[in-house]
């Protein structure tokens, strides 16, 4: 054996040993949620009396949504003089105009509602929520980005559980709006719903560290305050914020079975952009508080816990490796592959990802009673997707670890439309190198049948196709001639202010029964 062929190896082995221990936190996940599943909690009675309720938008270009959100709050079933609404409007093209109409059109039905504008996106969401928190007072605030639907109860589910004053934060579930519209959007369910229905609860319920996921969720202003308010250091400022509350003894509460439906984005360019966001954001807070986590006073499985969550996307750095190396490894394998140990590190390395990886996304499935022969079938795919977004992921985590910053990109939102918000800047290198891995893991796939070892084809197969489909579709968007975007009517607002007016009752909504929150 070569020296090469030894330092290839040499290398296999440690980074398919540290691969395994992200397969083996997973296959753990899936059983602990098991466990637990049926752990609901109990929801509490309602309060003699409503505390004081904000209500925050926050807003950036979201002319295709922001009036349906408004709709939607204007059906919150919450005493009308508890609750106050802050649209936190940072936007700079014609979501301005319609939601000030439509901020106006509500005030007129009784609800107490501002529109915030600033004079600059300092500190971008981040800033824009601890902005509102100067302007109220109020005891308990909920946060729901623009491109969510809040149903009309959603307030009074979360509210009886702050009767606990140790409870600094409850959390509810994203559900999917447009989960039918493409491919993409069905594969990121997958994604979704395995965060929310398996990592959450488990989190949770065996008390290990969980976050709040920025939006569809309600703090105790005191919690917010006592953890030393928004901060922008990170791109992820909900996971950071999340930190330093709970290292203050601050519990959280997760109701797995309350849902508030949201959009899923549509367009490739839109998602790279959003997973990028919390992969850096992610890296980002944990050098920023990795000493503070393991000093505080909490259990050693929460340390351990918050440590895998914020390193996840390491992972992505070493399947990225493996995959540059997987054609010499193949060869290498192939003239020494008999022995026992090799072996083994194949079952523990990334069979035991792969095997974890369709159970987890099996079950929330299952769990979201979602579950059929269709969805099944689009598992394999979803593996193969979920592979290839190493390199943006990588990407990410790269940069967080070289200190680069970047601003606070939204995701763009098409609403019941096409029409997006805005458009997510597309990197074409990203794109090209993401083809260039496709075809090289396809090449491998062929010389892996070719050699006779069929048993490594179909993953490979996969893979190519995750990073064809990530990095065509992003090719494609910047090659093809952009639709007109027409330009808004002199009286978009106005019939935006018009249409939401004629929409909404004269009087506050007729209280509904509170969602059974479990």
């Amino acid at each position: 054996m070569t020296v090469a062929q030894v330092f290839l190896l040499a290398l296999y082995v440690p980074m398919t040993l540290l691969l395994a221990c992200y397969g083996l936190h997973r296959a753990h996940m899936v059983i602990e949620y098991l466990r637990t599943r049926k752990d609901n909690p109990v929801p509490p009675p309602d309060p003699d009396e409503w505390p004081t309720l904000l209500v925050q938008i926050p807003v950036f270009n979201e002319r295709a949504v922001v009036r349906r959100i408004l709709g939607a709050v204007a059906q919150f079933d919450y005493p009308r003089d508890k609750l106050r609404v802050q649209v936190l409007d940072d936007s700079t093209d014609e979501t301005v105009a319609i939601s000030a109409d439509a901020c106006a059109e509500l005030a007129a039905q009784g609800l107490t509602i501002t529109h915030v504008r600033r004079s600059n996106r300092e500190g971008y969401k981040a800033g824009a929520l601890a902005h509102g928190l100067t302007l109220d007072d109020c005891k308990l605030v909920a946060i729901f980005d623009a491109d969510f639907m809040p149903p009309p109860g959603v307030l009074k589910a979360m509210v009886p559980y702050f009767a606990d004053e140790k409870i600094g934060l409850v959390q509810a579930r994203w559900e999917h709006l447009n989960l039918k519209r493409n491919l993409l959007t069905k594969l990121q369910s997958y994604f979704i719903d395995g965060h929310f229905i398996l990592e959450h609860t488990y989190r949770h319920r065996t008390g290990r560290f969980f976050n709040i996921n920025g939006t569809a969720g309600m703090w105790r202003r005191t919690c917010i305050d006592d953890a030393g308010g928004w901060s922008s250091t990170s791109i992820t400022e909900d996971t950071e914020i999340s930190f330093r509350a709970y290292v203050r003894g601050w519990k959280f509460m997760y109701l797995r079975d309350l849902t508030v439906p949201a959009e899923l984005p549509a367009d490739m360019d839109a998602y790279k952009s959003q997973q990028h966001r919390w992969a850096k954001g992610y890296t980002e807070v944990l050098l920023q508080h990795f000493g503070m986590i393991w000093r505080a006073p909490i259990t050693r499985k929460a340390k351990i816990e918050a440590t895998l969550m914020l390193s996840n996307h390491f992972a992505f750095l070493l399947m990225g490796a493996l995959t540059i190396l997987h054609l010499p490894l193949v060869i290498v394998r192939t003239q020494y592959a008999s022995t026992a140990f090799l072996k083994m590190l194949d079952l523990l390395g990334l069979s035991l990802v792969v095997f974890a990886f369709f159970a987890f996304y099996l079950i929330s499935q299952w769990e979201a009673k979602r579950l059929t022969l269709r969805r099944a079938l689009l598992v394999p795919l979803c593996l193969g997707v979920g592979i290839a977004q190493m390199v943006n992921s990588s990407r990410a985590v790269l940069e967080a670890l070289f200190g680069l910053k970047t601003g606070f990109v939204r995701t763009p939102k098409e609403g019941e439309g096409t029409r997006k918000s805005y458009k997510a800047a597309a990197g074409q290198g990203q794109a090209l190198a993401e083809v260039a891995f496709g075809i090289y893991l396809l090449f491998s796939c062929i010389y892996l049948a070719a050699q006779g070892h069929l048993w490594g084809a179909p993953l490979n197969l996969l893979v190519s196709f995750g990073f064809l489909y990530l990095g065509l579709s992003t090719l494609w968007n910047q090659w093809r001639t952009p639709a007109p975007d027409p330009a808004p009517q002199p009286d978009a607002a106005t019939t935006a202010g018009a249409a939401l007016a004629a929409s909404l009752p004269a009087t506050a909504a007729p209280t509904e029964p509170r969602p059974e929150a479990t």
